[in-house]
Formats: C-alpha cells, structure tokens, sequence
C-alpha cells in the first residue's frame, strides 16, 4: 500500500500554493479574485453595459409612459425624474436602478415562498345578528 503523505501534490496544488505564496491571498474560501483587481478592459466593459441598460430601461419607461398624463401623473413625474437624474449623474441612475431592481426581486422572491397556500386570508368581520 502506498502512503497518502508521501505522495508528491498534484501539478495544479502545487501551482495553488505557489499562487497562495507569492500574492498573500488564499485560492480557497473567498477565491483568489479578491485578491487580484479587476481588468481595466473588464471593468470598462461592465460599465459600459451598465450605463446603456439603464439608458435603455430609461427609454422604455418613456415609450410606455400615458400619452396624455396630466403634470401631476405619479407615473410621469417618476419616468421624468429618471430621465433628469441620468442627464445629471448615469453613474447614480445605475446605482438606482440597481437597487430598484434588487428590491422588486426581493418582493417577488418573498411573494414566491408564501405561493397562494401561504398567504393568509382575511377574516372578514362578524356583524352581530339583528335582534327581533
């Protein structure tokens, strides 16, 4: 029988632990990409496709707006606010929009677990009987 420990490791351990060994950072748990920054090209390229998703949701929103809605129209003002806020800052839009769409899967997700089982129904109020 051969002995577990006494074998070399593996090419791709070694290469592991030489990584681990030059740049301080561990390949197991969180992953070696914590340690190394993201590539310029990678990162442009995230932002770019961030940046005209949200000009694209942005211009959705608008297409879909009521023709005629009155000045007052929460659907308008909000659709204008958008419009406003990724003229002055696309970087906050996104953020918005991110957090926007991380809340609507949160409810959807919540909406999910309780399916039409779960929900509970709402008793509706004993009236008390007329009295003759």
């Amino acid at each position: 029988m051969h002995n577990q420990a006494a074998r070399p490791p593996s090419p791709l351990a070694a290469l592991n632990a030489h990584i681990e060994r030059v740049s301080g950072a561990t390949t197991r748990g969180t992953g070696i990409a914590d340690a190394w920054p993201e590539l310029r090209s990678a990162q442009r390229f995230r932002e770019t496709w961030e940046r005209l998703g949200a000009e694209v949701q942005v211009q959705q929103a608008r297409e879909r707006a009521p023709q005629n809605a009155g000045p007052l129209n929460p659907q308008r003002l909000m659709i204008e606010t958008l419009a406003q806020m990724g003229e002055l800052s696309p970087h906050y839009l996104r953020r918005f929009l991110a957090h926007t769409d991380t809340l609507l899967w949160i409810e959807q997700a919540q909406g999910q677990l309780k399916g039409p089982a779960g929900r509970a129904k709402t008793a509706k109020p004993v009236r008390p009987k007329k009295q003759p």
